[in-house]
């Protein structure tokens, strides 16, 4: 499906981390995305399943599924969706590029980071689905 940039952009923001994904969403929400929260990575992939989102936000570290098996998951379901990937892991880089993940943000999110990140996944975003 191409990303038709009349529509609504749609996020999937997946972290168990409260605080974390209700600033994000708040963050996303006041950018015009319709967003949509997972607490844990089994709520992630029925969200993601269920909204067909442009757009998840993953953090690796999560209950029930890590933000690795999640990703893979959703592979393995040919669900191909553009992931920004959220850790604190200090080689976050080589850990994202070893799956394929092109788009991350190192904890605790730079703002302005954030969005450049996001601006940059927006770009791939027509692409995938």
């Amino acid at each position: 499906m191409k990303f038709n940039h009349l529509e609504q952009r749609k996020v999937v923001i997946a972290d168990d981390d409260e605080d974390s994904r209700m600033l994000l969403a708040f963050l996303l929400e006041d950018e015009g995305w319709l967003v949509e929260q997972a607490k844990n990575g089994k709520e992630a992939i029925e969200k993601v399943v269920q909204e067909k989102p442009h757009l998840l936000i993953l953090d690796n570290r999560m209950p029930e599924l890590t933000g690795i098996e999640v990703y893979q998951h959703l592979q393995e379901q040919k669900i191909d969706l553009t992931t920004v990937l959220v850790t604190a892991y200090s080689d976050i880089e080589k850990l994202a590029s070893s799956l394929g993940i092109v788009h991350f943000l190192r904890k605790p999110i730079d703002i302005s980071e954030l969005f450049i990140v996001i601006e940059s996944a927006s770009q791939t975003m027509g692409n995938k689905q």
